[in-house]
Order: structure tokens, then sequence, then C-alpha cells
């Protein structure tokens, strides 16, 4: 793929906008910046498992934690989207359910099994005259099937390898492994075991959770239980392998591939993301605020370009080619 390559067909106001990332990837900064516009409606994280018991007064607490989330300021809390949706009684969004966390991250098939919870999300935007933008850290893999599925414009952001499980690793907060490290692990875990996802899971040693697949909390406790003493090179390893194949799946989406580290380096880099997405879209999008801090490698015990170098022999025994995923070190 080119630096900026050309979109696959002009914007019409029925598009949506797709934002795939991985976690700690600035992918919040980015989906913030369309926000910003008076144009769309950005709906954050809509595969997040916390939906299926979203409530207004959840949306306000939300939007009052502090969680050393490293995001940029907010005008308005992370789901407000969603409130009008919301029924009165009931918790959750309409349409959502559990499973879509991370059960379905790499898909059986190529069809979109959430499609119909996705077009009510994007219908809601159309009747407010504006355009969807969703934000997704969970969707990479699955994009593809989106695409198909629903059309749009996809832009897939991607940083330097290190520096985004570094970020992962800065959560730990006391426990063996962070939200985000586990979600990696459990995404393997989950996955087709047939898949080269299922085929990389066996082959690091990551078990399938003993919980059924609705409960992502369960399930995230019993694999931090399990592999908690696995230490940082396994960690690093299965990261590494979920953004490999997560990456080379999501460039069969890409109309954008939109790498986060130069965005915040490179002012004519980000002219270039500008008028792109301007050209595919109509939207004016303004990234030149951006900034990516940098982690310093201090006390993980990686040894990165041997950890780089074996998984991507594993991931070309599983019949996938790492030249579409790169991750870069």
């Amino acid at each position: 793929m080119t630096e900026f390559s050309a979109p696959r067909a002009a914007f019409a106001p029925q598009n949506v906008v797709f934002l795939h990332a991985g976690w700690r990837c600035a992918s919040t900064y980015v989906w913030s910046r369309f926000r910003a516009l008076q144009r769309t409606t950005c709906f954050y994280e809509p595969f997040a498992e916390n939906l299926s018991a979203l409530s207004s007064r959840r949306i306000d607490r939300d939007g009052k934690r502090d969680w050393r989330s490293r995001h940029p300021a907010l005008g308005a809390p992370y789901r407000t989207e969603y409130r009008p949706l919301l029924r009165p009684v009931l918790r959750g969004v309409p349409g959502y359910r559990p499973s879509f966390a991370l059960a379905g991250y790499f898909p059986r098939g190529e069809a979109c099994r959430e499609a119909a919870y996705l077009r009510r999300l994007i219908e809601h935007a159309r009747r407010r005259e504006t355009v969807a933008v969703l934000g997704f850290s969970r969707s990479l893999g699955r994009a593809a099937a989106m695409r198909s599925a629903l059309g749009g414009y996809h832009i897939v952001l991607r940083r330097d390898a290190r520096q985004q499980w570094l970020s992962c690793r800065s959560y730990r907060g006391g426990e063996p492994l962070s939200y985000f490290e586990v979600c990696h692990f459990l995404i393997l875990a989950l996955a087709p075991a047939d898949s080269p996802a299922g085929r990389l899971a066996a082959s690091l040693g990551v078990p399938r959770p003993p919980w059924r697949a609705w409960d992502v909390r369960r399930q995230i406790e019993a694999l931090r239980s399990r592999m908690g003493a696995s230490g940082d090179a396994l960690s690093y390893r299965v990261f590494l392998a979920v953004q490999l194949l997560s990456q080379a799946a999501a460039a069969q989406a890409a109309d954008l591939s939109l790498d986060v580290d130069r965005l915040s380096a490179s002012e004519a880099y980000r002219a270039g993301v500008h008028a792109q997405i301007l050209a595919a879209t109509g939207l004016a999008v303004d990234f030149g605020d951006c900034h990516l801090p940098r982690h310093e490698i201090t006390d993980a015990e990686v040894d990165f370009d041997a950890a780089e170098a074996d998984i991507r022999q594993r991931v070309l025994a599983c019949d996938v080619d790492p030249g579409a995923a790169r991750a870069e070190a």
C-alpha cells in the first residue's frame, strides 16, 4: 500500500467512517478529532463489553472517572452518543451482545455477525443528518467482513509495536498483566482452533478460556490467573502475534493506513492525511495538535529482536503473509 492510497469510492451522504485500531494506538485521539466536527455522530468503542450494561448514569460516571488514560480532554463523556438509544428501564445498548467484544475478533467466516447492530448506530447518525464515525479498538481482525457488509470509508491505525506494547504494559497497576495485555491473550484464546490465530495460540501455550464467550470479565480473570506469571517475553509475543494477524486482516479493508507515530512527528504527514480524508469523506479533520508520547524501554525483560523474529516465523508457519502487517521495530 502506498503512503496515501486512493479512496476506493467517492464520498456519498450515506457513507460511514470506520476507525480500526488496537489498544494504546492513539485511537481515542483520532476519534476525538472527528467528534469535534459538527457534521458527525461519533460512537466510542462500539464493541466494548461495558456497553451491555450501559445507562445514562454510567455514561455520566465514566465521564468523571480519572484512570490515567492519557487520553485527550473531551468536551462530553466518551459514550454520550449512545444516550438517545438507551431504553428507559433496561440497561445496555439495544442490539449489542457481549460476544461482540472479543469472541468474534477473528471471525469464523466472511459474514459480519455484528452488522445489524452497527446499522442501528449508522441509521441513528443518518436520522440526525450526520456522518456516523465508529471508533474501534476491537475490530481489526473483522474489518474486511465489516466493509463487505456495511461499505463505508475505513481507516486503519498503526503504531510502533514496541511502543504500543510498552503502553499496554504500563497499566499493570500491581497486577501481573494489565487489562490490555490480557485482552490480547484472550483474543488468541477465543479464536477458532483451526484458524491462524487459533494455531498461534496453541503454539504459544495460550489455553482456551473456561468461561462462556459472553462473560468477558471472568475470562480475563481466568487468563490472568493462568498466564500472569508468564512474564514480559510471552506477553510481547502474544501482543505481536495479534498485531501481525490483525493488521494483515485489516489491510484488506483499508482505504487509508494511518501511521500515528508519523502523525505525531510530521506536519507534512498530517497535512497529507487531512487532505486524503477530506477528499474521500468531505470531513475536514484537524490533527494539528497530535502528540504521541514515547515510552522508555527500562525494566522490560524482552529480547525484542528475538521475539519479533520468532513470531514472524510462527505467523509464516500459519500461512499468513506478515508483509501485509507492518510491526514497526
